[in-house]
């Protein structure tokens, strides 16, 4: 999987060349030791993905993360996503779950972001920190891994809050230093690669600690730090390709 610049740098050519990488490693990894459950696909595990080359983690076929494997499961067994109608806004919507969500006859579905025109079709515009929706308009509100690239993050939260109806739940993800209670964040760190060394990628402001649920607290948020790992035996977190302890923020109001 490649970042957004290295998609935009690519042009026309990344469908093509991304297309024969995929397919590549689907026969690279032929297997039947793990087991995607966004797309059913089989491989002798996952491919490796990121600068640190992290193993097990990437789906040669629907290209999801660890992360959005284990939600996808979540959603399934944990929340009534699919049992009851609700209307969602999904910011910075993910592409495996964008495709899936459009097709749920009981959602109706708003995907937005600040930067539309990056994601699939369908994807509106909507600014966190300054929108024109009426509070309390969202039974569901889906908001990963979007924190950490805003400055006033509070507001941000805040404004998700006023806009989730009363009863109404949501998951809210950001990369997590697990090793640390309190939030890492310097306004002054504005070069990227200082913002790199301390964030952890170069578009960050902040590395969340185990205070975040706090944050999402502050706003009025009932939080729920769910570790659904926990759940799963080691060989079926490794099936899954699940990152271990990387717990689940369900939020509610």
């Amino acid at each position: 999987m490649l970042s957004t610049q290295a998609k935009e740098a690519l042009g026309p050519l990344f469908p093509i060349l991304n297309k024969v990488r995929l397919q590549f490693l689907r026969l690279k990894l032929a297997g039947n030791k793990v087991l995607c459950p966004c797309c059913g696909s089989k491989y002798s595990e996952f491919a490796p993905f990121g600068d640190s080359r992290r193993k097990n983690a990437w789906c040669p076929k629907c290209e999801s993360l660890e992360r959005h494997r284990l939600l996808w499961m979540y959603f399934e067994n944990k929340t009534d996503l699919y049992t009851k109608p609700h209307k969602m806004l999904h910011v910075a919507p993910e592409t495996i779950f964008m495709s899936h969500f459009k097709k749920q006859k009981n959602i109706d579905y708003h995907p937005v972001d600040i930067f539309p025109h990056l994601y699939p079709a369908g994807t509106q515009y909507f600014d966190v920190l300054n929108h024109n929706e009426p509070d309390n308009s969202y039974d569901v509100i889906i908001c990963n891994h979007v924190f950490q690239y805003i400055e006033d993050d509070k507001t941000a939260i805040n404004n998700l809050y006023k806009l989730m109806t009363p009863g109404g739940w949501g998951i809210m993800q950001v990369p997590i230093n697990g090793k640390t209670v309190k939030t890492y964040e310097d306004s002054s760190i504005t070069d990227p690669q200082e913002r790199l060394k301390a964030f952890g990628l170069k578009e960050h402001v902040r590395y969340y600690g185990l205070d975040y649920a706090d944050r999402l607290r502050a706003a009025g948020f009932n939080v729920r730090v769910d570790d659904y790992t926990a759940e799963f035996s080691e060989a079926d977190n490794y099936k899954y390709g699940f990152w271990k302890g990387d717990a689940i923020y369900y939020v509610s109001k």
